[in-house]
């Protein structure tokens, strides 16, 4: 397998009340094709912050991220949200899925955006969606992101609940609607930051099986964040993230 991605000698640190706090303090990790990695650590250790810079949503003090030879470091910020876009895909704790919107809607969100959209606030997103969901737009125009997402959500089994709104599902559902926006670009890369951590633990097991088989399952990579030790046992490997420093067990 290939090196998909590579993080050097990453810190991170912030400023509060006069003060430097060091959150990452030199953190290499590597990450191959179809390979599935878990972070582990205590509340505050630097694992989502960490995650953040993998996705390219923040930039390290120092250090390289490497993504498939793109080096975050040269690239400029239009460069990199094309690379968020079409090369990552994100699954988070809270879901973030937009509640004016079926789950069929928010898992083509990414796609339009990959599409062209000029999106530069929320309201923007907004009135573009409504203005493609409405009929006066003919549906042929999105026809292929419809299908593609109408497929995703299918293999996810949720073939039924397409034209739910977040609030009519299930923390369960919800976060498989969020896998589906993950994945609806083909990313290289997965990254979910705590998927599991508002579900119980028997939905939570479940969820995770549908992340692998989504995304190692089909050769994608996968770099996850949980405090769940036995959830972190089912990927390929472990790290555990203390005192700034990352440390495979």
């Amino acid at each position: 397998m290939n090196k998909l991605l590579a993080a050097k000698n990453i810190q991170k640190s912030y400023k509060s009340g006069g003060k430097t706090i060091h959150i990452l303090r030199g953190v290499n990790i590597e990450l191959r094709k179809g390979e599935s990695q878990a972070i582990i650590g205590a509340s505050g250790a630097g694992k989502s912050t960490f995650l953040h810079l993998l996705g390219a949503l923040d930039r390290p003090d120092e250090g390289t991220i490497i993504l498939d030879g793109s080096d975050y470091q040269k690239m400029s910020e239009p460069e990199l949200a094309s690379l968020r876009n079409r090369r990552i895909g994100f699954i988070y704790q809270f879901h973030h899925l937009l509640p004016e919107f079926s789950a069929l809607e928010n898992v083509m969100i990414p796609g339009i955006i990959q599409g062209g959209a000029q999106i530069k606030s929320p309201s923007d997103l907004i009135s573009y969606i409504w203005r493609i969901f409405r009929p006066t737009i003919k549906a042929n125009l999105f026809a292929d992101l419809r299908a593609r997402a109408e497929n995703l959500l299918a293999e996810l089994g949720l073939a039924e609940r397409t034209t739910h709104r977040p609030a009519k599902l299930s923390g369960g559902e919800q976060q498989r609607v969020a896998l589906a926006r993950a994945l609806i670009n083909n990313p290289d890369i997965v990254l979910a930051d705590e998927p599991t951590g508002n579900l119980d633990l028997s939905t939570g097991d479940k969820v995770l099986e549908v992340i692998l088989q989504n995304t190692v399952g089909k050769g994608k990579s996968l770099i996850l964040v949980t405090h769940n030790p036995d959830l972190a046992a089912r990927l390929g490997g472990i790290h555990l993230l203390k005192n700034g420093i990352l440390q495979r067990q």
